[in-house]
């Protein structure tokens, strides 16, 4: 039987049967539980998996299909570093959630799980969530520049309401993963969604500001009009697996600006006549915008 995975935990395996219309717990079969012990990454939310049945509610799997999409970050802490953790997987669209205040979003965070949707051929979709808790003028700016960069941009406030019925609509009949720091509302944004209390909230930790875990495993909701949300736990790190294209598809404005710079290989740090660099002076291109891009350039 073909299923899919709706959560893992403590080597435990939740796998929806479509055609049943219910969840089983599954195991991994001997080869698989072995290579589980040198790789998280082995089987993830969103996978596809060949398993059969046991006695009772329960089954053990015997293979774990090919992956279409995925959502990547590299391993956290030092150990981590050069290793590839999957977070999800077979997704249509990835919606990163930030908010703008508490805790207040940084662009280059938001650049960075941008190149992670790309890296894993997922399309990137931006929300601006806690809304009702600034003037929406203070953002205006950073809105008009994932815009212009062809970027879906939604604004919302599950207080308000706002941008809530925007984002069901882009859901139906695909499947989204919701994603992004502890505390931006991920958790209540897919509760308004579902019109339920499905994923769990939690108040905002006021010492760090960085919110609490809400969310303790990746969990797959099902949208009643078609399409599926998978629902991650915050995430404190956000190292990325990229390349040069991703990250010049990501800063769309500074790639064409940089072919007129007078080296073909320019770093756009300290070689003369360099386009970028003379567009930052003009104005043209922001300060910050040319930071995140070289500080990214660099970690990559």
């Amino acid at each position: 039987m073909i299923g899919l995975v709706t959560n893992v935990q403590k080597g435990l395996i939740n796998v929806y049967i479509e055609e049943e219309l219910k969840e089983i717990k599954c195991i991994l079969r001997g080869k698989l539980f072995n290579q589980l012990q040198k790789t998280k990454s082995l089987v993830v939310v969103g996978d596809y998996v060949e398993f059969e049945k046991t006695q009772g509610n329960k089954g053990v799997i015997k293979e774990i299909k090919s992956r279409k999409t995925k959502l990547v970050r590299r391993g956290a802490g030092k150990k981590g570093k050069h290793m590839e953790q999957i977070l999800a997987s077979n997704i249509d669209q990835a919606l990163l959630v930030f908010s703008v205040k508490d805790p207040s979003y940084k662009t280059n965070l938001i650049d960075r799980y941008i190149i992670a949707a790309k890296h894993g051929g997922i399309e990137p979709i931006i929300i601006f969530n806690k809304i009702d808790l600034v003037d929406k003028k203070l953002i205006e700016e950073d809105i008009k520049l994932y815009r212009e960069n062809n970027y879906k941009v939604f604004i919302t406030s599950t207080f308000t309401g706002e941008g809530i019925e925007e984002v069901k609509k882009i859901l139906n009949n695909k499947i989204s993963v919701f994603t992004g720091i502890s505390g931006v509302g991920k958790s209540s944004l897919v509760n308004s969604i579902l019109n339920d209390n499905l994923a769990k909230t939690g108040e905002i930790s006021s010492s760090l500001y960085k919110g609490k875990h809400t969310t303790t495993s990746s969990s797959v909701y099902f949208i009643p009009q078609g399409g599926k949300i998978i629902d991650i736990p915050g995430l404190r790190e956000f190292g990325i697996i990229s390349d040069k294209h991703e990250i010049e598809e990501t800063f769309k404005d500074i790639f064409e600006i940089s072919k007129r710079c007078k080296f073909r290989n320019c770093s756009h740090t300290k070689e003369p006549e360099c386009a970028v660099k003379i567009a930052v002076e003009e104005g043209k291109i922001s300060e910050k915008r040319y930071r995140n891009f070289i500080k990214l350039k660099q970690d990559c």
